[in-house]
């Protein structure tokens, strides 16, 4: 990147503030779709919504409340069971332990359910701080002697100037981030829901089709498979000391304080 979009601090003056994606990023699968899909039956209306959300005909909000609506016969003990095959990466335990070493505070920012994000953080004995979207039962059904629920979501972390994000990763990033005391954001992730946080972060790292929309909207990125990969670029940073704010992405945010 050249010196006219970059702004390099000194190695000593930096705090790293870390946003990371949840599904497919600190877990191996999509939990959303490996977990809950399994509880709908009309895959062809499942292939749909998701076409269309990856088509950006409908938004992650929309696309959240219409998967919820073809869940059938849904119990949380059978949740439960799916959310007991999830894996997290291999690397993010040893991440966790980096970035604690470092003093580098880590969120967890994810268009999907907090239901199953902290049922795993809670089996892997994590204590991190999240933001995501909630879920809510919306009623019940007695069928042949069993109590199934009909779920909907609700969502504490929207845009307000935006209708697409069910939650605002940009906002949280910016809202949580402060320039003027040299904190410089890093945001990880992999997926669609990804994208607009993006281009507000300082340091981006990205997979899928993440890495994908970065390279076709020239936005600086770095690629990576798992988190021992991230672990090793943001030390290469350091000892070059290429740790510095981004200043495309500064004056976006700028633009959004100022209402632009």
């Amino acid at each position: 990147m050249s010196k006219q979009n970059s702004e390099i601090i000194n190695v000593k003056d930096y705090n790293l503030k870390i946003y990371c994606d949840f599904d497919g990023t600190v877990t191996k699968n999509d939990v959303w779709v490996s977990a809950f899909g399994k509880f709908i039956k009309d895959r062809e209306k499942f292939e749909i919504v998701c076409e269309e959300f990856t088509s950006n005909v409908i938004s992650a909000r929309e696309c959240n409340l219409r998967e919820l609506d073809l869940i059938e016969d849904f119990t949380f003990d059978k949740l439960n069971e799916y959310l007991e095959e999830e894996e997290l990466d291999d690397y993010f335990k040893n991440f966790l332990a980096y970035c604690k070493e470092n003093n580098y505070e880590i969120t967890l920012l994810s268009e999907g359910l907090d239901y199953y994000i902290n049922h795993i953080l809670k089996r892997e004995k994590l204590d991190l701080k999240f933001f995501s979207n909630k879920l809510i039962i919306k009623d019940t059904i007695e069928k042949n002697g069993e109590t199934y629920y009909k779920l909907t979501c609700d969502f504490p972390f929207p845009d307000e100037h935006c209708m697409y994000c069910g939650m605002s990763k940009r906002n949280i990033i910016i809202n949580n981030t402060n320039d003027l005391e040299n904190e410089i954001s890093v945001f990880i992730g992999d997926g669609i829901s990804d994208f607009c946080a993006s281009n507000y972060a300082d340091i981006v790292f990205a997979k899928k089709r993440l890495a994908s929309y970065c390279w076709k909207n020239n936005i600086t990125y770095f690629d990576f498979k798992n988190f021992n990969d991230v672990m090793i670029k943001l030390e290469s940073l350091k000892a070059k000391n290429k740790i510095k704010h981004k200043l495309t992405a500064k004056n976006l945010r700028k633009d959004v304080f100022l209402g632009g």
